[in-house]
């Protein structure tokens, strides 16, 4: 747009110098020919400054400028003006960027224009010879032009159809929603139907996902193909595309008896679909062979897309290797989450128990939040832990903490003198400079009342409710654990009555909402006074309520609540 204003302008001051020729036959009309000229180059400058370029608002420049050229020739000699051949040529030029179609139209306005004079006028016996030779240069140089930006926009658009196609490839970490995004990615763009077929050991199909234009095709596809065996040295096109590593092109669908005979069974509406072709591609991926794509089109082959066909195979087979390894990962990861839990709170006459967690994100990655239960008939303990990090440094950590405490609660009754020997045996080990904070309480069956003792080692505090609705924090300061080697970790101690309850949590509930929001224990506290949970799962609920866990979580949240139901306890067992 700003080049052809700049044209506009060129052209203008080219008309100023017609005044010097003895031809000009109309001196105003030459002079009305540049005003114009200079007043399409302002408009189209205004065009580009409103962000309002285009090859439309180019076209109708370009058509009126062969409409002002006409009348500079009728003003400056007619078929003996100089300016003629010069500026449709311009023209031409300029023509050469629009579609083939705008192309046409304007370069038929600009022949008309150049042969005006015939009518107007009596023409020398050189006008022929000119317009030819204008005519083969303009033809020459603007057809050529044309061709090439025609095959640069034709390659621009399958760029932006690969890359759309590719992003939507990218939208699903699940393997099985992958494979249907494959699957319909590639229809009806590069294929009226599209089979994706992955390979077991055995050469056995072991799954086959398809789309396609006509819903009934595909479906039937998938069940026929399904359990099929492919000899990996038969003559079958996927067996010849996975051994070769190179697209198979069939132009005969009876190759595949079984894709044609499901194609077949969608009635006579797909008789066309069977008499196209297909190409067959290999999925590869870090270079493991994983299965085969088969793109069918109603027509012949079409080697323009064999090319996209081959780099869309090549996308969609890595982006299910990449959903297949994130599966895996996470199915890793809550194997070893499932391993760092209780798998279910112990029963314990006259305390009820209640437990939450909630991994980060997707939960793909182990991250260090845990809790834990144990004890005996006469006293029972209760853990909340954070470890820094996530993964499997963090897990082994975290499994070395949660056993460690337990292993030195059966040598101590005292839950800060735990934590300190839990510091040093972190100390003598060698966790990278990994730290960890934990809360941990034990709780005292006796006879007429239960004593809670609790000790916090750098972590959040517990929270206790009480029946009759005052709240306070225990076990609040504390030293991080693998850190000093002369942790300080106090312990406080109180007596619990029916009704009482406590809350243990890790700080990714009170980051939750972070960094809009940061949840403090006094809301905690405040919530829980209001409340007045008749149960654990009360608590749990009163506390869960208080975020917006609706998009996820910052980071791991585990929360572990016990609430005393009597006073009269013995007897307990695991669940």
């Amino acid at each position: 747009m700003a080049s052809a204003a700049g044209l506009y302008v060129i052209g203008a001051a080219l008309i100023a110098t017609s005044f010097l020729l003895p031809e000009v036959s109309s001196p105003a009309g030459a002079a009305a020919v540049a005003g114009t000229a200079l007043l399409t180059a302002a408009g189209l400058l205004l065009a580009v400054a409103r962000a309002r370029p285009g090859l439309t608002v180019a076209w109708v420049a370009e058509l009126w400028g062969v409409l002002i050229i006409a009348v500079l020739c009728a003003s400056t000699g007619g078929a003996g003006s100089p300016f003629a051949l010069l500026y449709f040529f311009a023209i031409g030029h300029a023509a050469a960027f629009q579609p083939r179609r705008r192309f046409e139209l304007t370069a038929a306005a600009g022949l008309l224009a150049f042969l005006a004079p015939l009518a107007y006028s009596t023409v020398s016996t050189n006008f022929g010879a000119i317009a030819l030779v204008g005519a083969v240069l303009a033809t020459l140089t603007t057809v050529v032009m044309h061709i090439a930006l025609e095959g640069m926009r034709a390659d621009r658009r399958r760029l932006e159809l690969l890359i759309r196609a590719t992003a939507k490839l990218d939208s699903s970490l699940d393997p099985e929603q992958t494979l249907r995004r494959i699957a319909a990615t590639a229809v009806p763009e590069f294929a009226e139907l599209c089979v994706v077929d992955l390979l077991e050991e055995d050469e056995l199909l072991a799954t086959t996902v398809a789309a396609s234009l006509d819903p009934a095709i595909a479906p039937r596809v998938e069940a026929l193909r399904r359990g099929q065996r492919i000899e990996a040295d038969g003559s079958h096109p996927i067996a010849l595309a996975l051994s070769s590593r190179r697209a198979q092109v069939l132009e005969d669908l009876a190759l595949t008896p079984a894709l044609l005979e499901a194609i077949r069974s969608a009635g006579p509406q797909a008789e066309a679909l069977a008499a196209g072709t297909a190409t067959v591609v290999p999925m590869v991926a870090r270079g493991r062979m994983i299965g085969a794509m088969t793109f069918v089109h109603a027509g012949g082959a079409q080697p323009a897309l064999q090319r996209l066909i081959e780099d869309l195979t090549g996308r969609a087979a890595l982006a299910y290797d990449n959903a297949r390894l994130y599966a895996e990962r996470a199915a890793v990861a809550q194997t070893l989450r499932r391993s760092l839990m209780p798998a279910a709170l112990p029963q314990i006459p006259g305390l009820e128990l209640e437990s939450y967690f909630r991994p980060t994100g997707t939960g793909s990655e182990v991250g260090g939040d845990f809790y834990d239960v144990f004890g005996d008939e006469r006293s029972w303990w209760l853990i909340v832990g954070d470890v820094c990090g996530k993964g499997a440094e963090a897990a082994v950590l975290t499994a070395f903490l949660r056993h460690t405490a337990a292993a030195y609660t059966r040598e101590s009754a005292s839950p800060a003198e735990v934590l300190s020997r839990v510091n040093e045996a972190m100390l003598k080990h060698d966790f990278e400079g990994r730290f960890a904070t934990a809360i941990l309480a034990r709780l005292d069956l006796e006879q007429g009342g239960i004593r809670l003792t609790v000790a916090s080692a750098g972590h959040p505090s517990g929270l206790l409710s009480r029946a009759g609705g005052s709240s306070e924090e225990l076990g609040a300061g504390g030293t991080l654990l693998g850190v000093f080697p002369d942790a300080q970790i106090g312990e406080r101690a109180t007596l619990l009555a029916p009704g009482d309850s406590l809350a243990l949590y890790t700080d990714g509930l009170a980051e939750a909402q972070a960094p809009q929001r940061f949840l403090s224990s006094s809301e905690m506290l405040g919530a829980l006074a209001r409340g007045a949970p008749g149960s654990a799962r009360e608590a749990l609920a009163t506390l869960l309520g208080l975020v917006d866990l609706t998009h996820g979580a910052r980071d791991d949240i585990a929360i572990l609540t016990v609430r005393v139901q009597t006073v009269s306890l013995s007897g307990a067992r695991a669940a």
